[in-house]
This record gives C-alpha cells, structure tokens and sequence, in this order.
C-alpha cells in the first residue's frame, strides 16, 4: 500500500500540476477553509479518540496551522521568485539568479499526540513547495 500511494504521489509531481503557484495558493486557501469549516468536527474527534478537551484543540492544533497557511499565504511569491546572484567573471554578460524550484515526494509522519499539528504543519510547507506528500500517523 504504502508503495502504490508513493507511485500516485510521484506520478502527481511529475505531471506538474503542483508547480504554478495559482496552484499552491489554491491548495492552501481550501486547508484554510476545510479546517475553519471542520473545526468543531476536528474538536469532537479528539475528544474521543485521545480525551482532549474541546477548548484544548485550537489553541493547541488548530491556530498554528492557520497562522502558518497565512503566512505561506503571504509570502509564496516572494519565496518562489528568483534571487539575483552575485556575477562573476564568467557569468558577466549572462542573468545569473537561482530560480527555487520543487523537488518531489515528502512523506509526512505523524505522531498520536498532536496528530493534526504535527501532520498538517509540514503540510503547509510541503503546499507551498510545491511538493506532493503522503502521511502517515504513529
């Protein structure tokens, strides 16, 4: 299983879709949205699977990812443009930057404790890379 969700995830990277940014945000924006909308559910889960209490989990879970995927928000563009680099004598006539581009696969472990923080929060970096990821939970 764990061989057949790396291959979907892969062959997702590769065909690109995760790369333009109008993507990224798009992406984040509906985690936004999924986690305000679900986050009397989310709450309700934790209490029973782990007895948190209810007013524990946005403070603990739920206001974290969310400062995070605002500020992914704010700053993807400026971390996906291109950084001027300094020129050299073989590179004086040339544009010279380093253009950050997306690497591939992340798998995302996640622990029984905070389960929503520790998965989504590399999440939302992962989003923002423009990587594909795949989690699991301990």
């Amino acid at each position: 299983m764990e061989r057949q969700l790396f291959q979907r995830a892969k062959e997702a990277f590769l065909s690109g879709r995760a790369r333009p940014l109008e993507f990224r945000l798009q992406q984040l924006h509906a985690l936004q949205r999924m986690i305000t909308e679900k986050e009397t559910e989310i709450s309700t889960a934790l209490k029973q699977d782990i007895n948190r209490s209810q007013y524990d989990t946005p403070l603990l879970e739920l206001i974290g990812i969310e400062n995070e995927i605002k500020l992914a928000i704010e700053k993807l563009a400026q971390w996906a443009a291109p950084r001027p680099v300094e020129k050299n004598l073989l590179t004086i006539s040339d544009e010279v930057y380093i253009q950050p581009e997306p690497l591939g696969v992340v798998l995302i472990i996640g622990a029984w404790n905070y389960p929503w923080a520790l998965t989504l929060l590399p999440l939302v970096g992962a989003i923002a890379a423009g990587r594909r990821s795949f989690s699991f939970h301990c």
